[in-house]
């Protein structure tokens, strides 16, 4: 029989009455709450009975605090004596038991109850949460103008498209809180002028098991929807941010018991805190350039300066296939994604030849939803545009798609050439750039020069849907 157990918790911090009702419950079922952390608590197996529980803001409480203050001592003495035991307590919120029928109030005083509330939730939550509504709202609007302006590329990646869904829940969860405990705030204090009593309050366990569900389903949404090594990284940080969170979370528990000051263990964590942030966020960088530019297992050698590799990788389409020649230097790139939406495989391949490079490139985006396929195929027609910085300098290169004279050469439905817009005169340059679309695929593909009508048979027969 387990004689301890651990409880994810959901409660809002200032949710009193929904905390008091749950702990109740629990001390009927035999599980009576030993210890308090910012997601865990912790039960102790007992016999079975009913109880009441009181939970009290103390104010100038802290979760780095070694021992109980003197202010705080006396506090927690005056409760015992009417027959209060303090069960746990974390942070500015202490939780008092008592098995006593009908035990007497704590606080009796509803005004001073909200206002204690209130400076609880000022020193420890409602900066924290201010700071990361902020940072959501930022991210949001960026993820969202991203999404705006070519939302083809969002729909295709996991990494973007699960960064914007997350971004926007913790928005919808702050954006809650927030308005949530001020509209308690203002309701609870006229009642309490008016009648006296206490108002209880109400938090959002739904609506937080849904966000965290919702986490849950990105996080694994992102990790299938990679290659192999780059879950693998996915999966190592993730690994690693939890150790160091565990170290961390040890590191302070020990300072308090050693009996470091409040001020020396707040320091400490924060530096920690944010020291582990920034190796957490820049090995998930490193690991990501090193994956998709330097992918570390790939065996490569050195030609005229140029990394080539020794066992080519297999793509759909190639230059060999195009030419009928055969290629010595070869280096070949292949990423794919897949989302809910699209799949996307983008493909790069680099032949060394005579004095230069040639290089062969193309993206090929499967609608896995065919109610897309109006949104993609106008986003891929009218995006025409992109802007390049250099410095402080900024400037826009346009073109335009213009349908391709004969399309049946590419095997496809439809078929694009881009050109290239003078500013000066507005006249048109072609590139070898083409916009290939065969039912629910669309094709972006750059050539090293204009193919000729049997080069554009070989693209469709290896890029057409089937191939």
């Amino acid at each position: 029989m387990l004689h301890k157990k651990w409880e994810y918790i959901l409660y809002s911090f200032y949710d009193r009455t929904g905390i008091e009702a749950h702990l109740e419950k629990m001390a009927a079922r035999g599980w009576m709450l030993v210890k308090m952390g910012r997601a865990f608590w912790t039960y102790r197996r007992m016999e079975p009975k009913a109880m009441h529980f009181s939970v009290i803001y103390f104010a100038p409480a802290s979760e780095f605090d070694c021992a109980p203050g003197g202010e705080q001592q006396t506090f927690q003495d005056y409760c015992a004596e009417v027959g209060w035991t303090l069960a746990a307590s974390w942070s500015q919120m202490l939780i008092f038991a008592s098995d006593a029928e009908d035990p007497t109030p704590i606080e009796t005083d509803a005004a001073v109850q909200v206002e204690a509330v209130h400076r609880a939730m000022k020193k420890n939550f409602l900066l924290s949460y201010g700071i990361l509504l902020a940072l959501a709202l930022f991210q949001l609007v960026r993820y969202l103008s991203d999404f705006y302006r070519h939302p083809t590329d969002t729909l295709a990646n996991p990494g973007a498209l699960d960064a914007l869904i997350l971004w926007f829940q913790i928005t919808l969860l702050c954006v809650t809180e927030i308005s949530t405990y001020f509209l308690w705030r203002r309701k609870a204090r006229r009642i309490a002028d008016e009648e006296g009593r206490f108002t209880p309050t109400r938090g959002h366990r739904r609506l937080r098991l849904v966000c965290e569900l919702l986490t849950t389903v990105c996080l694994l949404s992102l990790f299938f929807s990679f290659s192999t090594q780059m879950s693998l990284l996915l999966l190592g940080i993730f690994a690693v941010a939890i150790a160091l969170q565990g170290l961390l979370a040890g590191l302070r528990h020990l300072m308090r018991r050693t009996g470091w000051s409040t001020e020396v263990n707040r320091l400490v964590t924060q530096l920690l805190s944010f020291l582990v942030a920034f190796a957490v966020i820049g090995s998930m960088t490193w690991g990501a350039i090193r994956l998709m530019q330097d992918t570390p297992w790939r065996e490569t050698y050195t030609w005229q300066g140029d990394e080539y590799d020794v066992h080519p990788i297999d793509l759909p389409l190639t230059l060999a296939d195009l030419t009928d020649q055969t290629y010595e230097h070869v280096s070949r790139d292949r990423l794919e994604t897949r989302t809910f939406f699209l799949s996307r495989l983008s493909c790069k391949e680099v032949i060394c030849q005579p004095q230069k490079q040639v290089t062969l490139q193309y993206e090929v985006t499967d609608i896995r939803r065919p109610w897309l396929r109006d949104m993609v195929v106008r986003d891929y027609l009218e995006n025409t545009g992109y802007t390049v910085r250099f410095r402080t300098v900024k400037f826009t290169i346009d073109w335009d798609w213009l349908p391709e004279e004969v399309p049946g050469a590419w095997g496809a439905d439809a078929a694009y050439r881009r050109y290239y817009v003078d500013e000066e005169d507005s006249s048109l340059s072609p590139a070898n750039t083409y916009l290939l679309f065969y039912g629910d695929r669309v094709v972006e593909l750059t050539l090293p020069e204009e193919p000729t009508d049997a080069q554009r048979a070989v693209v469709g027969e290896k890029l057409r849907p089937g191939a």
